[in-house]
């Protein structure tokens, strides 16, 4: 009975081992199965990574050389010399780019290559790749986003292309992606670029597939703006599944041990490649959080760091302060010393916050020329206040590009939160950034902080902007044309067309008002629009006498607005000598390059050019003589002085002279008193305007005075 029993037992015991090895065979390779295909799909999403770390790298040089404004200046020229030392001499610098193609709907086409240098290749691009480019860009355009990527296949070779249109708008979402010119940079996906990507991300044996050896199972597919798979990238997958079966296949008499082997070395190796996988994700993550020219922060690395718990705790407890920086002379030396030079401004600001800021002061670079500064603990707000003066003294300093200081400073702003006023993270950040875009107003030289009034005049000023783009919509807003006349005979010269608004509840509007809101908020170029379009409506059929038509600072930034003006006249019928452009002394002060490049285009289209307010700015006596002016005109405050003492006579017995010396045209604003006309005509002045003359008129009411002057000749 014994040996029956010892065998069934030794049967059950050897069916329980059998059963147990089948078990654990099935266990091992449900295990294998799962690791290889997380190893497999931990690989695939480190690729991934790459690729997209890429081409944000290559969308941010595209950005940074596309949205250059002088760029597309030069691309109308034809400017292939200047364009080839700012477009392709880079290449010298980024090893991360082969390509740069600037690009025309349907036109001109220029091109460089890593392979060629600086000699420009015609139509480098196929045009169905560069339709595709614009259609992607169109559908980034509409996904809010100004710049995209795609792959593509050129010549049998694969690209990563990242487009953007071309210059520098005031708004990009009016651009048409498909007839504006585009800027193209483009990476070649080469042993260098999958070497990149195995370094940084620990994958072996990287290699692109064929396009007639597609497609290849588990691969990364690259594919264009039509959806195709133009190629593929295998690598060699890691399979610690495997390896643990191989251990695990033991003679059974040693099942127990080499189990329990197999199982301690399967967990290790778990962990393991669980630890690898973390670490490099969190290496991507630190990467896209990093600013790639300054190392600093960029704004998503910011937005992490505001939204950790600890930070928003420190909000919450009043532990917390915001400091908003904008660069003052970045971009003109941007437009005079080219991208390198801004690129090294930016790298040496980068430095000196690095050598002054303490360890507990988050900072980052949160725009082209933006930092930002958090600032966490219990005396954040004293902290923060000091670190403000401090950022200012550095920037103060000279920056040295190539051997030429450059003056760079910044406009600062400051908020905190406080123990019995605590504020979250996202009001702090509206509110620093209202401070210091305050100061960069009113040109301070001090950090300013943030006070409620502020936030008043923010909601005030938005409701005034809403309401004036309704305005505008609705037809709220008119023209009035003031007279210029003779000083000799009193005979009106010219008209000064002049904006005005009549809200249906706020009343009339002074331009005062509305004028530096519409600077602001960008519609100062609808609201100068539509003075132009009326301006052509109203002097269609009558065309006697100049108009003067006031252009802001802010629309000289656009590179097109000469054009643009011209092609309204034209269309409805009118010669460019009709319009005399009225600017004042301010625009010549903040960025006299560009005001003198855009204000000589109008010259040369046929427009007259008048110099406003003469007298109450800084522009020096050089600017008369580099732009061709016609006439200036004397600011009222000196006409309002005639009559209260001799030194105001002799001011403008001065500018008389001066007038005769440059051979300009001198206006005297703000006439209201014959005694002031008598006076402006005995020093000399040829042109007057001012309510002693008449107020501004309509365009009808202009024509019936112009009438009855004819008629009676007064």
């Amino acid at each position: 009975m014994r040996k029956p029993l010892e065998k069934r037992l030794a049967l059950y015991l050897s069916a329980a081992a059998i059963l147990s090895l089948i078990a654990s065979v099935l266990t091992i390779y449900f295990f294998v199965g799962t690791l290889n295909r997380n190893a497999a799909d931990t690989d695939r999403r480190l690729i991934t990574a790459g690729i997209e770390s890429a081409a944000r790298q290559t969308e941010a040089w595209a950005a940074d050389y596309g949205w250059w404004e002088e760029a597309l200046f030069l691309f109308d020229a034809g400017s292939t010399t200047v364009l080839s030392s700012a477009m392709a001499s880079p290449f010298d610098d980024h090893d991360g780019f082969d390509l740069v193609v600037l690009s025309e709907a349907g036109g001109r086409s220029f091109g460089w290559h890593r392979d060629t240098g600086l000699k420009v290749r015609p139509r480098p691009l196929d045009p169905e790749i560069l339709t595709g480019l614009r259609r992607g860009l169109q559908q980034s355009v509409d996904d809010g986003r100004f710049v995209t990527s795609q792959f593509a296949d050129r010549d049998g070779i694969l690209y990563l292309l990242s487009v953007t249109t071309l210059g520098d708008s005031d708004d990009r979402a009016s651009i048409d992606e498909m007839s504006a010119p585009i800027i193209v940079i483009g990476t070649r996906i080469d042993k260098s670029f999958i070497d990149q990507i195995e370094q940084n991300f620990l994958i072996e044996n990287i290699r692109l597939v064929e396009e007639d050896r597609m497609p290849v199972p588990g691969a990364v597919q690259l594919t264009n703006q039509a959806g195709e798979v133009i190629g593929e990238l295998v690598w060699t997958q890691s399979t610690p599944g495997i390896d643990t079966l191989r251990v695990a296949m033991v003679p059974i008499v040693g099942y127990i041990l080499v189990f329990m082997l197999a199982f301690h070395v399967m967990r290790r190796r778990v962990r393991r490649l669980a630890r690898r996988s973390e670490a490099n994700e969190r290496r991507a993550r630190r990467a896209a959080a990093r600013d790639a020219l300054t190392g600093l922060s960029n704004r998503q690395g910011f937005n992490q760091y505001i939204a950790r718990p600890e930070s928003l705790r420190a909000a919450r407890d009043g532990e917390a302060a915001v400091i908003y920086i904008d660069l003052n002379g970045f971009k003109a030396v941007n437009d005079k010393a080219g991208h390198q030079a801004g690129d090294t401004v930016l790298k040496t600001v980068a430095g000196r916050f690095r050598k002054n800021m303490p360890l507990n002061v988050h900072t980052a670079r949160i725009g082209g020329d933006e930092f930002a500064c958090v600032v966490l603990g219990s005396n954040a707000s004293h902290q923060a206040l000091e670190l403000a003066r401090t950022i200012s003294d550095f920037l103060a300093d000279p920056v040295q590009v190539d051997g030429r200081d450059y003056d760079i400073g910044g406009a600062i702003g400051v908020s905190w939160s406080t123990y019995d006023q605590p504020r979250a993270f996202k009001d702090l950040v509206e509110e620093a950034d209202m401070a210091m875009y305050r100061a960069k107003a009113e040109q301070l030289d001090q950090p300013l902080t943030y006070d409620c009034s502020l936030g008043i005049e923010h909601n005030r000023r938005r409701d005034l902007e809403a309401d004036m783009e309704a305005g505008l919509e609705r037809g709220e807003f008119y023209v009035v044309y003031q007279p210029i006349v003779d000083a000799a005979d009193g005979s009106i010269r010219s008209v000064e067309a002049l904006a005005r608004w009549e809200h249906p509840t706020r009343g009339a509007v002074p331009p005062d008002v509305f004028i530096p809101i519409a600077e602001r908020s960008k519609l100062i170029q609808k609201l100068g629009d539509f003075v132009l379009d009326t301006v052509c409506q109203d002097f269609a059929a009558c065309s006697e006498h100049t108009v003067s038509i006031n252009l802001s600072p802010a629309q000289l930034n656009s590179p097109d607005v000469c054009q643009r003006y011209v092609a309204k006249l034209e269309a409805a019928g009118l010669s460019p000598d009709l319009i005399e452009i009225e600017l004042t002394e301010a625009v010549l002060v903040d960025d006299f390059e560009r005001a003198r490049e855009r204000l000589l285009q109008f010259a040369a289209a046929g427009f007259r050019l008048n110099l406003d307010d003469f007298g109450t700015g800084f522009a020096g006596m050089g600017y008369l003589h580099q732009i061709p002016f016609n006439k200036i005109k004397i600011d009222k405050s000196f006409v309002r002085s005639i009559g209260k003492g001799d030194g105001s006579n002799k001011m403008l017995q001065a500018m008389s002279l001066l007038g005769d010396a440059l051979q300009k045209d001198l206006v005297a604003e703000g006439v209201e008193t014959e005694a002031q006309a008598s006076m402006l005509r005995l020093l000399g002045f040829r042109y007057l305007q001012g309510w002693h003359f008449g107020r501004p008129l309509t365009a009808s009411a202009l024509r019936q005075h112009l009438r009855d002057y004819r008629h009676t000749g007064t």
